[in-house]
């Protein structure tokens, strides 16, 4: 009897945490990635994370406009901000 009523918490808790995964990237153009890899190479795995989380959080267009934002007034997106300094974080855990 109590496993039939712990089963659809079971499920619940399943279905819950398998939505947790990463989100799908937005789409940008190789030409994007061309040029943030030459202020981040590619093979530098705090450069890597972080193209990967901005591609998560921004579409291509918000994050063309946080560049030229942040060209123009010297002011960063939150959000490039924050996945920067997670992939910073997590990476000083890694060494």
């Amino acid at each position: 009897m109590m496993r039939l009523t712990i089963a659809p918490f079971l499920l619940a808790a399943f279905v819950g945490l398998s939505s947790c995964g990463a989100k799908p990237a937005h789409d940008y153009p190789q030409t994007a990635r061309a040029q943030f890899e030459q202020s981040c190479p590619a093979g530098d795995p705090v450069c890597a994370c972080t193209w990967e989380r901005l591609t998560q959080s921004l579409p291509h267009e918000e994050y063309e406009a946080a560049l030229e934002r942040y060209r123009t007034e010297g002011l960063m997106d939150p959000r490039v901000t924050r996945a920067r300094t997670h992939c910073i974080e997590r990476h000083r855990e890694d060494s």
